[in-house]
């Protein structure tokens, strides 16, 4: 197929440049598909990431972006390998739009008609198919995207595509105008237990607070993330915690360290309007006993880390739900946010204290002269996350 489209023409960069006005849309499908999310993840666990531009030569705009990550074996994370989906571990596997975070988008320009999205989305698919088949793969994935962009992918001419449900996203919306009207509005099964949380953390001494992240002050919550991942069987040292922590920052703009050569002010808040919030759960004594980090983009606070002093004997008494659910939420609704996001699993415990599930669907596209795989999707080592969905579809919404 011609690259070429009028005005547009689709190139490839191996890095994305400085943002200016003319993409400003490219931030505003979420969070995970934004330029700072996605040029952070650049590198992430071996993957090799490339980006398709459809730009219009003449006044420099950008139409389209498409980024694309390359690995071979696939990726190490489970929620993001196509072995989870296909039953086999492919040679090489590309992912394309966002490779990480359990949201995605299809990253196009406002104002197209219906004919130019279509023209230019079939240029941008086809280069992609041509970038996955030199690097060894005969088709791409797009994971964790709204069941309608995977419709719109899926009608594209030309493509053979398959499409399988993957993971929903859990997000909590705020309902009323404070904690305890959100609270009463939940159905009384759901609001009983809230209480019964709440009563619980009372009676512990534990209160909360949510402050802006301090890039000084990440070194007291390193630990607590360590003993985390140790829970979950994984080996992390406090050295990469703080590591971790300071990506977080550079994401939501607290370091600029993001390669775009944007500023930050000194509350930890980017130059790209997101900032990095930590809500910390206290104990009798001040101490920190749990901590969440969270990032604002847009209207929407995302959780991205939770930590919890287990060694002291917290984490018995409703500190993870206070720490990633109740304070941002209480965070949220002071500053007129629409919506907590709290990504993927313990999809029964987020519900039932009044989490929305959202459908997402993995799409698979290769040309329709090679041979398309099969999906045959095995989420069992989920263990209650995949029992609670094989049985909830009426708490799954459609998009």
């Amino acid at each position: 197929m011609d690259d070429t489209l009028t005005p547009f023409v689709v190139g490839e960069r191996s890095h994305l440049g400085p943002s200016g006005a003319d993409t400003s849309w490219l931030d505003e499908g979420g969070f995970y598909s934004s330029r700072r999310w996605t040029v952070s993840q650049e590198g992430d666990r071996g993957f090799d990431t490339a980006y398709l531009v459809a730009r219009d030569e003449a006044s420099g705009r950008t139409g389209a972006l498409v980024p694309f990550h390359t690995a071979s074996g696939g990726d190490s994370n489970p929620l993001y390998n196509e072995t989870t989906l296909l039953g086999y571990t492919p040679d090489v596997q590309v992912l394309a739009g966002s490779r990480t975070g359990y949201d995605n988008r299809v990253l196009i320009g406002p104002g197209l008609s219906g004919a130019d999205r279509t023209r230019l989305l079939t240029a941008l698919c086809d280069r992609l198919l041509e970038r996955a088949e030199e690097r060894g793969a005969g088709h791409v994935s797009w994971w964790y995207l709204p069941e309608e962009e995977a419709d719109a992918l899926a009608a594209l001419p030309g493509f053979a595509t398959v499409a399988t449900p993957c993971l929903p996203t859990a997000v909590v919306r705020p309902r009323g105008a404070s904690f305890d009207e959100h609270v009463a509005a939940l159905p009384g099964s759901r609001r009983s237990l809230v209480r019964r949380d709440l009563k619980r953390l009372a009676g512990g001494g534990y209160r909360s607070r949510s402050v802006a992240a301090d890039p000084a002050g990440l070194e007291r919550y390193a630990p607590l993330v360590v003993q985390v991942q140790a829970r979950h069987g994984e080996e992390l040292s406090e050295e990469g915690a703080i590591r971790y922590l300071r990506r977080c920052l550079s994401i939501g703009g607290g370091d600029g360290a993001t390669g775009d050569g944007e500023g930050v002010t000194d509350d930890g808040r980017g130059a790209a309007g997101a900032d990095v919030v930590i809500t910390e759960v206290l104990d009798e004594h001040d101490r920190p006993a749990a901590f969440a980090l969270g990032i604002v983009h847009g209207r929407t606070l995302h959780m991205r880390v939770f930590g919890c002093d287990y060694a002291a004997g917290h984490g018995t008494s409703g500190e993870y739900f206070e720490a990633t659910v109740y304070g941002p939420l209480r965070l949220a609704l002071e500053r007129g946010l629409d919506a907590v996001h709290l990504g993927v699993t313990s999809y029964r415990a987020k519900s039932l204290r009044g989490a929305e599930l959202h459908a997402r669907r993995t799409l698979f596209m290769s040309r329709t002269d090679r041979r398309l795989p099969v999906p045959a999707p095995d989420w069992g080592f989920l263990g209650d996350d995949e029992r609670f969905l094989a049985g909830a579809s009426s708490e799954v919404l459609p998009c």
